[in-house]
């Protein structure tokens, strides 16, 4: 009796210790990519959610919003994240693009005083113009007469070192949207606009006084490395590097900021039915960080792709969780008012 009595305990032990064993189901991986830009919020947003729920994974790799576009196209990435709009290559399904985060285009500076010693970065002054002639290399040191102009308070600490401009290689949305609101003010010396940098240049061609890395941390790393360079990064990965004050449409010199940035796209309300906004880069509007732009993402609304119902939690956790809490302090602009109105509406097509 004893003898049976230990043969069944040993029996329940057993499937206890077999049904414990038994692996919980795995969460379904939702792939994602695209835009740098955007790249440190989406992915703590990601890490956010995905610790928040257990039955979808997350994921997000920064590719640029060229390759992000195409990976869409192709169903590589089961959602795309961009900052520019598709010239060519759209989808064949049905596909929204919604805004869902917003920032402000910095342009480093490596420069330090001749009285000094110390960082003139974030006290460097730039008119559009004088910008637009910087970054085309058409300016080919500090001292031109157009930034000594613009800046009489430092005018005197400002060394006479050569200007090295830093882009990005391949096609990216933040270098599109720095074309756009370059092509704004100076037309006639930017007259492309385009994802691809390189062949935006005066001439179709990079000068000689340039330098390019793949992605908005290569072209920070490039700047922080030559003495001389400017380049151009979202101020999310600008990281507290010394960026250039520009001048906004009221002749105010503004510092990039979530806050500035934030004064400048609250008004921004020119909607297309797609979800893309048409940014005034001209617009007036006092304390308005003027190169601010909206990222995308992209998303299936036909009900064909994988898990649509995992893209639009994600989708609704960014607009009205992840971005209220987390972007200010990651360097972005939460969407809001008209556009955040509209981003929910295009949110609630994916299926």
């Amino acid at each position: 009796m004893r003898r049976t009595l230990a043969i069944l305990a040993s029996t329940a032990v057993a499937a206890s210790t077999v049904a414990l064993a038994v692996p919980a189901q795995a969460a379904e991986t939702i792939s994602g990519g695209g835009a740098s830009f955007p790249f440190p919020f989406i992915s703590q947003c990601a890490a956010d959610f995905n610790a928040s729920q257990k039955n979808v994974t997350i994921q997000y790799t920064s590719t640029g919003s060229g390759t992000g576009k195409s990976n869409f196209t192709k169903g590589v990435f089961d959602y795309g994240q961009t900052d520019s709009k598709y010239s060519g290559g759209e989808p064949s399904f049905d596909w929204e693009y919604i805004p869902n985060i917003g920032g402000a285009i910095a342009f480093p500076i490596n420069l330090k005083s001749t009285t000094t010693g110390r960082s003139l970065g974030s006290s460097i002054q730039l008119k559009q113009t004088t910008l637009s002639k910087l970054l085309s290399g058409n300016l080919k040191t500090w001292r031109a007469p157009e930034i000594l102009k613009d800046n009489p308070r430092i005018a005197t600490a400002i060394p006479n070192l050569r200007v090295t401009v830093a882009y990005r290689s391949g096609n990216s949305g933040t270098s599109n949207n720095t074309l756009q609101y370059l092509n704004a003010w100076a037309p006639t010396i930017w007259s492309k606009v385009q994802d691809d940098f390189s062949t935006a240049f005066p001439g179709g061609r990079p000068p000689t006084n340039s330098v390019s890395g793949k992605d908005n941390a290569a072209v920070l790393s490039l700047v922080a490395g030559k003495p001389g360079a400017i380049g151009y990064v979202d101020f999310g990965d600008a990281k507290g590097y010394p960026s250039a004050r520009i001048q906004n449409a009221y002749g105010e010199f503004v510092a990039p900021s979530s806050a500035s940035a934030a004064k400048n796209l609250a008004n921004q309300t020119n909607l297309a039915s797609n979800g893309l906004v048409n940014l005034n880069y001209k617009l007036r509007a006092r304390g308005a960080y003027p190169a601010a732009i909206f990222s995308y993402m992209l998303a299936r609304t036909d009900g064909k792709g994988p898990n649509g119902l995992g893209i639009r939690q994600f989708a609704s956790y960014v607009l009205q969780k992840c971005g209220p809490s987390r972007a200010a302090s990651l360097g972005y602009v939460p969407v809001g008012g008209k556009v955040l109105a509209k981003a929910v509406v295009l949110m609630n097509k994916i299926k």
